[in-house]
């Protein structure tokens, strides 16, 4: 008789046990219900910013996120959807920093974001590649800024100090361990998870190309090749379309002017920044950034164009943009080059302004309207 009275009352607390667990979830789940939801609405707000190009807002939003909902690294449960939700907070909070030049938080986040344990190897890849292209466009913008002759404007305007600081932290992390080789090693994780990544395997070789590892790179260009016979050379990589053509795939060549012309004896004209610019209105432009205080640079080579000797007139890292100046309208094929050259900017996705001859007759109010888009000046 007493026996089966401790059996019930062990089965009785069992069950009280169980019920007061079911419960507790019921209620944990609520709470982290509650918390995505208000997180969710103000991540909506911060991803509505970032269509706008409104990084810098987009990123308070993205910060007030992580406040109502903290990733808490120690918490290897995370609710189911709180993972997938952390992630993209993260990454988009990385994408903003790196759409600003600030690349030191871009690989911070990113690193963030690589930290959760998500189900989508996607989220990984996306996460590694994003990282990826930071490090390497950290090291392109860093040989600009201490090569391109525009580092003495960056100091001199005192435009942004918190770059600067940032450059020159990279710049000796860059010597220690290479940011080549940093980007290569995202690039090459990412073609270990998917090896029918065809653009991991084309930065991967791009990184190999300029590490001097060319064997590596033709490997790994041909992997892309024979993952999209029809893959674009973004970067103008000569050994990749060396490779296409071995397999018998027509590589394209622009006939185009090679340089933009000029009139017989040209003066050059010193700028405030002390630039030596090709015309009058050149000069007017490299002035009127200056006084704006925006860090430019001047004829600038890029890599991303169809020709190897492709040249921005001017670049302004602060805004993610070029801008062009076409001056003649009375050369003979001028037209032509000056379409194959916002052809170029479209193509690969690059926000670019110009102004005309016409507009030289009040350069800097032409100036304030093409600019509107995109800062207030």
């Amino acid at each position: 008789m007493v026996i089966e009275e401790i059996k019930k009352a062990l089965k009785e607390r069992k069950k009280r046990r169980e019920r007061e667990n079911r419960e507790e979830e019921k209620l944990q789940s609520f709470r982290e219900t509650e918390e995505i939801r208000k997180a969710e609405a103000i991540k909506k707000e911060a991803d509505r910013l970032v269509q706008l190009k409104q990084y810098k807002t987009a990123i308070e939003e993205y910060s007030k996120v992580l406040e109502i909902y903290p990733y808490n690294e120690n918490n290897e449960n995370l609710f189911r959807n709180a993972s997938d939700f952390l992630f993209k907070t993260f990454f988009n909070t990385a994408d903003c920093y790196s759409c600003l030049n600030r690349f030191d938080e871009a690989i911070r986040h990113f690193d963030k974001a690589l930290k959760i344990n998500t189900e989508d190897s996607d989220n990984k890849i996306k996460a590694l590649m994003g990282k990826g292209n930071s490090y390497y466009r950290l090291k392109m913008f860093i040989d600009s800024v201490y090569t391109g002759g525009v580092y003495r404007i960056l100091t001199d305007t005192g435009w942004d100090k918190e770059n600067e600081e940032m450059l020159a932290k990279f710049k000796k992390v860059d010597e220690k361990q290479n940011l080549i080789e940093l980007a290569y090693n995202c690039f090459n994780q990412v073609t270990e998870i998917d090896r029918n990544f065809a653009d991991a395997w084309y930065n991967k070789g791009h990184m190999e190309t300029k590490l001097g590892r060319i064997k590596e790179a033709m490997l790994s260009f041909d992997n892309v090749v024979n993952i999209s016979k029809g893959y674009e050379n973004k970067e103008g990589i000569a050994l990749f379309d060396d490779i296409k053509r071995e397999k018998g795939i027509e590589v394209g060549q622009p006939k185009v002017l090679a340089e933009q012309p000029k009139a017989p004896d040209e003066p050059l004209f010193k700028t405030k920044t002390g630039h030596m610019v090709r015309s009058k209105s050149e000069k007017l432009i490299a002035d009127f950034l200056f006084d704006s205080n925006l860090m430019f640079q001047y004829n600038l080579a890029v890599t991303w164009a169809d020709e190897d000797n492709f040249k921005a007139a001017f670049y302004i890292p602060q805004l993610d943009l070029y801008l062009e100046h076409f001056k003649h309208n009375d050369i003979k094929d001028y037209e032509n080059l000056m379409k194959w050259k916002i052809s170029q900017y479209e193509k690969n996705k690059k926000k670019m302004v110009y102004t005309v001859f016409e507009d030289e007759r009040n350069i800097e109010e032409a100036l304030k309207l093409k600019l509107k888009p995109y800062i207030m000046l």
